[in-house]
């Protein structure tokens, strides 16, 4: 009888080990994961933690979650998307899961909770002491906003530096020529409203439209 007992719990045990880890399936790497996440940091950040109303956090969702969501988008499969579909589709089977990893293993937080502290830590750089001299430079820097080349760094760079969903990278003259030759008032709008693969205002929530422009054109120029 403990015979018996015995072989069946052994059966158990190697039927679930084989549905845990197929065989000669590659263990996730979150690593790999991060590095191959940089073309979602624009809209979910490197701390799976949105500043983009509407758009979900994905620190702490399960692995398998994700892994599903993801296949969802790539194949086109009830989730449907011209953004994230553009973002996915070039997306190997491997990365899905490296990715998926990464963001499953961040820190897990509810919308609430990652809402009330997004909004804290703007109260706090709201209260932070405001020297004489920054005080005099404030009304000045409002009005001129940020430079083209750096709105690139903190929103463009994460597709235009590396291709992701067929952007034209930076300083790719033979990419950008046709672009180029359309006109600055075409590339407005496309930054504008969207355009393929890429989000209306390159998902910068917080840029103006003085600021989408001289992103625009700081990448226009290097473009040419």
């Amino acid at each position: 009888m403990n015979k018996i007992i015995y072989i069946i719990a052994c059966t158990f045990m190697l039927n679930t080990t084989v549905h845990a880890q197929p065989s000669g399936a590659a263990a996730p790497d979150a690593g790999a994961g991060k590095r191959r996440a940089a073309v979602c940091f624009a809209c979910h950040t490197p701390e799976g933690i949105s500043r983009i109303p509407g758009v979900p956090h994905l620190a702490g969702q399960e692995h398998s979650y994700l892994v599903k969501v993801l296949h969802s988008y790539r194949e086109g499969q009830q989730r449907q998307d011209p953004t994230m579909t553009a973002m996915v589709k070039p997306l190997s089977d491997a990365d899905i899961v490296n990715i998926a990893a990464y963001y499953s293993k961040l820190t897990l937080m509810n919308n609430r909770a990652s809402d009330a502290c997004i909004q804290a830590e703007g109260e706090k750089a709201s209260e932070a002491p405001v020297t004489a001299t920054t005080a005099d430079a404030a009304p000045a820097a409002k009005k001129q906003g940020r430079t083209g080349e750096a709105v690139y760094q903190e929103s463009c760079m994460a597709c235009h530096s590396t291709g992701a969903a067929g952007a034209p990278k930076l300083g790719d003259k033979k990419a950008w020529q046709p672009l180029v030759a359309q006109g600055s008032a075409t590339l407005l709008q496309h930054a504008l409203h969207g355009y393929k693969g890429m989000p209306a205002r390159g998902a910068c929530a917080n840029c103006s439209d003085s600021e989408i422009k001289a992103a625009v054109e700081y990448l226009a120029k290097n473009g040419k």
